[in-house]
């Protein structure tokens, strides 16, 4: 191992808790959150429109447990409790229409192919008007596509056991929303959950798969992902502005990424990596201060 990579490691097994405690408690606030704003505006208690905007900004939110799940960030350590990863993974995954299973496998070949052929988040490469306008557009079509959610198994080679539960899980999502439909509530499900949901994942797609590697075009474990710095940056995105650290150290959750980033800055820049401002700039010119 480099002396470099050590040192990385180092930090983050310093930054490696045996139990993410944070990220359990954001994931049950979020869902409980979730329920409770559809419980409220159902029941009169408060207008739609106030709850369509806080799940707007839960279904947001929700992927961050989703996320550090898929590298089983939360119980790193303990093999007799690693079920939990999995277990969080699924009950934020499903307001989010996202099965786990297959979500990971294609999560671990991002990470083993970013920013090159094979790269499942290639979709996101292209202009923001493109990206934001277009393919993120078609990409959440999509995701309600039970054909392409197969392939999707298949190519990613998911155990039977696994495509079996990924298309059980598509079934029983789709009878529900189509059983809320049946029963009235289709305006209601439309304002509670379709709208926040496009809009949530929208701007989730764009901050995770557009602008950590745009413009896709660089590869390495210094420069296929930036840092990107800017005002309230790490409460605004739960610390994904900082996502090279996460490429770089997947098992580090995500409320440890800035202890991580500020312990290893040093190195980073020694290496160039691209530490910018919100707007991702042209590859070739990040330097190593903040805000270039």
């Amino acid at each position: 191992m480099e002396p470099t990579v050590a040192r990385e490691t180092e930090a983050a097994k310093r930054n490696m808790p045996e139990i993410a405690w944070p990220t359990i408690l954001l994931a049950v606030g979020l869902l409980t959150g979730f329920a409770l704003s559809c419980w409220l505006a159902l029941s009169g208690v408060w207008p739609m429109w106030l709850a369509a905007m806080l799940n707007t900004v839960i279904i947001y939110a929700l992927y961050t447990p989703v996320h550090d799940a898929s590298h089983s960030a939360i119980v790193p350590r303990i093999k007799g409790l690693r079920w939990v990863n999995t277990a969080v993974g699924m009950a934020c995954a499903a307001p989010l229409w996202i099965f786990f299973h297959e979500h990971r496998k294609s999560h671990f070949q991002h990470h083993a192919r970013t920013n090159m052929e094979g790269d499942p988040d290639l979709w996101a490469k292209g202009s923001f008007a493109r990206v934001t306008l277009i393919q993120v557009p078609l990409l959440l079509v999509n995701y309600f596509n039970p054909v392409a959610l197969w392939r999707a198994c298949i190519g990613l080679r998911l155990s039977a056991g696994e495509r079996l539960e990924t298309m059980a899980l598509f079934a029983l999502y789709t009878a529900t929303a189509a059983a809320i439909v049946a029963a009235g509530y289709g305006m209601e499900l439309a304002i509670l959950w379709l709208a926040p949901w496009f809009v949530g994942l929208h701007v989730m797609q764009m901050l995770f798969g557009w602008a950590p590697h745009h413009d896709h075009s660089e590869t390495g474990r210094y420069r296929d992902t930036r840092i990107a710095e800017f005002p309230l940056a790490d409460f605004l995105t739960l610390q994904q502005n900082l996502h090279l650290i996460h490429h770089m150290l997947p098992s580090v959750p995500w409320y440890r990424y800035r202890a991580v980033f500020e312990e290893i800055r040093p190195i980073l820049i020694e290496n160039n990596v691209r530490i910018e401002g919100f707007w991702p700039s042209a590859p070739g010119r990040a330097g190593g201060t903040p805000g270039e």
